[in-house]
């Protein structure tokens, strides 16, 4: 009978909706977490803290592509020739991020960052042969989109600044069932001339607000693009970055002097690095907090 009683409380508290601990409740905001290679080496251990951890996006940067179209995340070559070539388990791995009891519900790819030539690779595939079913790049991101079935793209262009580039990219994403997400830090004509074309496929804007981004102010930003963006903040380390307890504070303030819905954190590698100053659920529990949760 107490078995009995305990699964029937399981089961009533599932269909109540209870989230793990730190769990952003549903409409109460959006947190996101940026994370390299530990998102692809983890393994089980990694899933499971984010699957606890309060997020409710999981961001995978980066990939990289490759002159030839190959994919990379980060170091690792994951698709190539249409084909999808990673690690066998990460597949896997990743769908149990939503997998219940957990907080995550999104899962997104970054595409680009700084010091690379991504775009300016995705220029030339583009000019040499289209986004049509049979180019590079439309097998090699529809082999991603099914191995790993994240919700969406995210653009961090910080290499070449070219919006018929951007909205092509955008619009062949789009068509393989992945929503687009902006991730700029500067140049605001660009990334408004982006989301004037994409429309209604583009459905969240993430502003760097630190390092080269940090004197970004979100509300003049949401002001621009026409839409709430989420701002977002480095995690504390030794010569850097903001304890969770500075980016309650600052989300605090943007909530009530931007309207932000959502934020995010850069980045889970350090976290783990330097935990002194605090966990990843940490960091998540205090962007929610801030929005409300």
């Amino acid at each position: 009978m107490k078995k009995r009683l305990l699964g029937l409380l399981a089961i009533f508290g599932l269909l109540l909706g209870v989230l793990p601990v730190g769990a952003s409740a549903a409409g109460s905001g959006e947190s996101v977490i940026y994370g390299g290679g530990p998102f692809y080496s983890g393994g089980t251990a990694t899933m499971n803290s984010l699957r606890s951890s309060g997020y409710t996006t999981v961001m995978l940067w980066t990939i990289h592509v490759n002159s030839n179209g190959d994919l990379v995340y980060n170091d690792q070559l994951v698709v190539s020739q249409g084909k999808y070539v990673g690690k066998a388990a990460w597949p896997s791995e990743l769908a149990s991020l939503k997998q219940a009891p957990t907080s995550v519900k999104r899962i997104e790819i970054s595409i680009g960052s700084a010091d690379v030539n991504d775009f300016h690779n995705i220029k030339s595939l583009i000019a040499s042969q289209g986004t049509g079913t049979s180019s590079i790049l439309y097998k090699n991101f529809s082999a991603l989109k099914t191995a790993l079935g994240a919700d969406a793209a995210s653009f961090d262009d910080e290499d070449l600044y070219d919006v018929n580039t951007s909205v092509s990219l955008g619009n062949m994403l789009s068509g393989l069932g992945y929503k687009i997400t902006l991730c700029p830090y500067s140049n605001v004509t660009y990334w408004k001339s982006i989301k004037t074309q994409l429309g209604s496929k583009v459905d969240r804007v993430y502003l760097q607000v630190y390092s080269g981004g940090s004197w970004n102010d979100p509300a003049a930003w949401s002001k621009n693009l026409g839409m709430p963006v989420m701002p977002g903040l480095d995690s504390k380390t030794p010569t850097y970055g903001n304890t969770p307890s500075q980016v309650q504070s600052r989300m605090t303030n943007w909530k009530s002097s931007a309207g932000i819905t959502g934020g995010f954190m850069w980045l889970y590698d350090d976290m783990l690095k330097y935990p002194s100053y605090g966990s990843p659920a940490d960091y998540a529990k205090a962007i929610n907090t801030a929005l409300g949760s």
